[in-house]
C-alpha cells in the first residue's frame, strides 16, 4: 500500500501534469511583434507589469490555444488590473477559446471558467431539404408525408462576459405535407354557396 507521503507526491505530480499553462502575449494592432505579458495556470493568472498607451489599440492573444492568436482587441487600455480572463470549456473539459472582459470592482486580474454553450445550427442548404422531402414522398403505405420547415425559437446562452442572454434562432422541424388540391382544401367555401344558389333558382326568374 502507498504511504501518505507517496500519495501526496503522486497527487502533486498528477496535478502538475494535468495543468495547462497558457502564455499570454500583447501587440499593437498596427505591428507584428508581440510581447509576453504573463500566463494562466491552475485557475490563476500571473501578469507582468506592462506599460500600455491608452491611445493605442492592442491585440491580446495566445499561441497555446488553437485560433486564439488574438482573442481580444482593446483600446483606451492603461493597465490590466481589472482584467477577467474567461476560459470556455468544451464537452471534454478542454479549453476551446478565451475572452477578456473587465470588472472595476477587482483589485487584481482573475480567471473564470465557463461551459461553452453551442446553439442549434439551422440547415441552410435547400437542396438537402428537397432531397429529404423527395425520399419521404417515395415511401409506400399510408404514412403521412412530412417536410422540414424552419421555425423561430428563443434560446438562452452565456455570452463572453458570463451574462445569460436570450436570442432568437431558426431550427428545423418536421410537419405534415398537405398535398390536397385547392378544391379539396376549399370545397366547404364553394359547395354551400353553390347549393344555395341552385336552390334559389340560379337567380333566373320565370316570367
Amino acid at each position: 500500500m502507498l504511504s501518505v507521503l507517496q500519495f501526496i507526491v503522486i497527487t502533486l505530480l498528477t496535478s502538475i501534469a494535468s495543468s495547462k499553462k497558457i502564455n499570454l502575449f500583447i501587440r499593437p494592432v498596427d505591428q507584428t511583434t508581440a510581447d509576453p505579458i504573463g500566463f494562466i495556470e491552475n485557475d490563476a493568472v500571473y501578469l507582468m507589469d506592462v506599460s500600455l498607451q491608452p491611445d493605442q489599440a492592442y491585440c491580446i492573444g495566445t499561441k497555446d490555444i488553437h485560433n486564439n492568436d488574438c482573442f481580444s482587441y482593446q483600446s483606451n487600455l492603461s493597465n490590466l488590473t481589472h482584467a477577467v480572463f474567461s476560459l470556455f470549456l468544451d464537452e471534454d473539459g478542454d479549453i476551446s477559446r478565451l475572452s477578456l472582459s473587465f470588472d472595476d470592482r477587482l483589485d487584481k486580474p482573475q480567471v473564470k471558467k465557463r461551459k461553452q454553450v453551442i446553439a442549434a445550427q439551422p440547415n441552410l442548404n435547400p437542396d438537402s431539404m428537397k432531397k429529404q422531402r423527395d425520399e419521404q414522398q417515395k415511401k409506400a403505405g399510408n404514412e403521412p408525408v412530412v417536410e422540414k420547415v424552419k421555425q423561430k425559437k428563443l434560446i438562452k446562452e452565456i455570452d463572453a462576459n458570463g451574462v445569460e442572454v436570450t436570442r432568437e434562432i431558426e431550427e428545423e422541424v418536421e410537419v405534415a405535407v398537405d398535398d390536397r388540391s385547392w378544391i379539396q382544401k376549399n370545397w366547404m367555401y364553394i359547395v354551400p354557396p353553390l347549393i344555395i344558389f341552385m336552390l334559389a333558382g340560379g337567380g333566373n326568374e320565370q316570367r
